[in-house]
């Protein structure tokens, strides 16, 4: 059963020295009102910001200096009057009282430079980034255990802040790398040596608050959530995908996060934000459309809501900030029974590339190519790592560089071994350190390809849906020819590599002859593309990549869940309700837009009519185990009617008259004995 809150606001509070009383205009019923008036029923409040202040009564000496009383006690009481969580937020990476008071706590690079926020030199207004290898960890644990005794059992969680460790080269992580015999100078070594430090920082805290209170719930927050997080996941309680579309994540990270952290066993929420473009962007209002969608997403997802704002230093919240987070919470209290306790029908798994390295953005861009691609064609699908099952997938995807180590090598051939599924795999994926591609290739590695870019010429299905001529392939891609596998397309070069002494005209130079090598082939349980397809999708978007990406699919899946006239801008998310014997189709429609240099936004909620879907009921009769007898209504939950529909031997068909930014279909079922 679901335990955390629907309706979030995660109330940032990072406030400097004041000229003026802390919270000095706070009126608890002013307070109490707007948050109802709201509709929410969760807000995380600050105990310690990223100025290192304390908000509530303390003896340590980073009590916020304008403070009179207790502040904070006075928001959490105010909320639970009301029956409003009120779980607490306490920063760990960025605390600038710690960092002018400890310099020597700071993280430092190799050339002795700090690491830190945006603009954070010795003379700049940025977060400076501390280090745990330091005494500072003992004044987070006591600050940690200061915050817990003085709320005791009003304490409705912990919410931990700026949780990770950069490559760091004070004296204090040199001292301990030289000890376990790490070597400070090498790259991979600091970077592993981050990755213990980490993993040590979370057990700690974990260690700190589990002592004092063993039900106390504990989130890390680390502004992502990748494959890493597996090594302490069972000191979560819950996961937060911190996702704000306007800011550094984008439009493109909720969509790839969620379907990873929706498997990883844990209830999650999805946080945004109401600024128009990031944290403490006072003055600023999300448009509402854009709101809209960031939250309704997150209930398609089977998620729960939050949206960040941040309190006045006054200790006031501003209305028209809450007219807007009311005007949409309003609509996800009436929705956020249907998709509760659902699990995501999917039938394709993408690898995560974080199961073999970090990425230099939020999203890969090889993981978002994957998820742009199947979730324009309205695939349902999962992203998976190592540690989860494999076996209930009918196609396994392993994007552009997932290079075969021995882990990997046993998860797949477990994989080809007892199931009956296929696996797509682009450029490097499936090459193991040894330059060999796995047997159920049938294909073999001779080099990179010195052109960049180059052509490919189709046959087979591939032909089917592609252009009559030649394909320019944008990417690094590899030298492979056909070991047993049948060819489905070959590298045919350009003239010649484009340089100072050989160009022609504006760009690559034009096709000439085959070169011998193979860019797509596919064996029988294999289809295999010699280039990043999915990487190179993102970056360029040219869309024969996804086309072929999609008939490769096609071929091995035959019919997918779904069919519909959706198009590539609307999103279906199609989950189960295993209790009710109920299929819940979430279809959204809204399009974000680059209206400035930096972010894109949603403006206009632009509707959908007349849509057609078909559901393929032995498809998802395989994956539920059972076989779904007389279908008993389709209803049109938003417009509250029932849909007609039509249901043939192995599928059903209906229509969606309109789709205003979010429609959600309940389809009821009898379940056959």
């Amino acid at each position: 059963m679901s335990k955390l809150s629907y309706r979030q606001v995660h109330l940032d509070f990072h406030t400097p020295v004041l000229p003026f009383k802390l919270g000095k205009n706070f009126n608890k019923e002013t307070f109490q009102k707007t948050l109802k008036d709201a509709h929410v029923n969760s807000v995380t409040l600050t105990g310690r910001c990223h100025h290192g202040h304390i908000y509530y009564q303390t003896k340590l000496p980073a009590r916020h200096p304008q403070m009179e009383g207790d502040f904070l006690m006075e928001q959490v009481d105010a909320c639970h009057e009301i029956g409003i969580n009120a779980p607490i937020y306490l920063t760990v990476g960025w605390d600038a009282f710690s960092a002018d008071k400890h310099p020597d706590w700071l993280e430092r690079k190799p050339d002795g430079s700090m690491y830190g926020f945006q603009d954070y030199g010795q003379l700049s207004p940025g977060w400076k980034t501390l280090c745990f290898n330091t005494p500072y960890l003992n004044y987070l644990k006591t600050q940690i255990i200061d915050t817990m005794e003085h709320f005791g059992s009003k304490l409705d969680g912990l919410f931990f802040d700026i949780v990770w460790q950069d490559e760091c080269c004070c004296n204090y992580c040199i001292e301990k790398m030289v000890s376990r015999n790490l070597d400070p100078e090498n790259t991979d070594e600091r970077q592993l040596f981050a990755k213990m430090t980490e993993k040590y920082l979370k057990d700690e805290i974990y260690k700190t608050v589990h002592t004092l209170n063993p039900e106390c719930p504990i989130f890390f927050n680390e502004g992502n959530i990748l494959p890493s997080i597996q090594s302490n996941l069972e000191e979560y309680s819950h996961l937060e995908i911190e996702s704000l579309p306007s800011g550094e994540w984008g439009y493109q990270h909720f969509p790839t996060v969620v379907r990873y952290a929706k498997n990883l066993g844990k209830e999650y929420v999805g946080m945004t934000g109401k600024f128009h473009k990031v944290w403490a962007d006072f003055g600023s209002y999300k448009n509402s459309a854009a709101l809209e969608y960031e939250t309704f997403l997150a209930l398609a997802h089977g998620a729960k809501c939050s949206i960040g704002d941040q309190m006045y230093p006054d200790g006031t919240l501003q209305p028209a900030t809450y007219n807007l987070i009311g005007s949409v919470y309003k609509e996800v209290e009436k929705l956020e029974q249907y998709n509760e306790n659902t699990r995501a029908l999917t039938e394709i798994a993408i690898v995560h590339p974080g199961v073999i390295m970090d990425s230099d953005t939020k999203v890969d861009f090889s993981l978002a190519g994957a998820v742009n691609m199947l979730k324009e064609a309205h695939c349902q699908f999962d992203i998976v790592d190592l540690q989860m099952d494999w076996n209930k997938y009918s196609i396994v995807v392993l994007p552009d560089k997932i290079i075969m180590n021995d882990e990997i090598k046993l998860k797949i051939a477990s994989y080809l071994e007892n199931t009956n599924g296929k696996i797509l795999a682009t450029y490097q994926s499936g090459l193991d350190e040894k330059k060999q591609f796995l047997p159920a290739w049938e294909v073999t590695y001779f080099g990179e390809n010195v052109y960049n870019p180059t052509y490919g010429q189709y046959c087979s299905f591939l032909e089917k849906q592609l252009p009559k001529g030649e394909i320019v392939l944008h990417g690094q891609g590899l030298l492979v020819k056909s070991a047993q596998s049948h060819v489905l397309g070959a590298e045919y070069c350009p003239m010649y590599q484009r340089n100072y002494q050989h160009y022609y005209s504006h760009f690559q130079a034009p096709v000439s002859e085959a070169s011998g090598y193979v860019v797509s082939s596919q064996s029988e349980r294999v289809i295999y593309f010699s280039h990043p397809l999915f990487e190179m999708y993102k970056v360029h978007g040219v869309q024969q990549y996804k086309q072929m990406i999609l008939a490769a699919l096609k071929e091995m899946l035959g019919h997918m869940f779904i069919e519909t006239n959706v198009p590539t801008t609307g999103e279906i998310i199609l989950n189960h309700k295993c209790d009710k014997q109920e299929l819940v189709l979430n279809i959204l429609h809204y399009i974000p837009q680059r209206k400035a240099i930096e972010l894109d936004t949603i403006e206009d909620v632009i509707p959908l009519k007349d849509i057609y879907v078909k559901l393929n009921i032995d498809k998802i009769e395989n994956k539920l185990g059972y076989q779904i007898g007389d279908i008993k209504q389709v209803n049109d939950v938003r417009n509250n009617y029932k849909l007609k529909f039509k249901q043939q031997e192995r599928s059903l068909e209906f229509q969606v008259p309109k789709v205003n930014g979010y429609q959600i279909i309940t389809i009821n079922y009898e379940r056959t004995v």
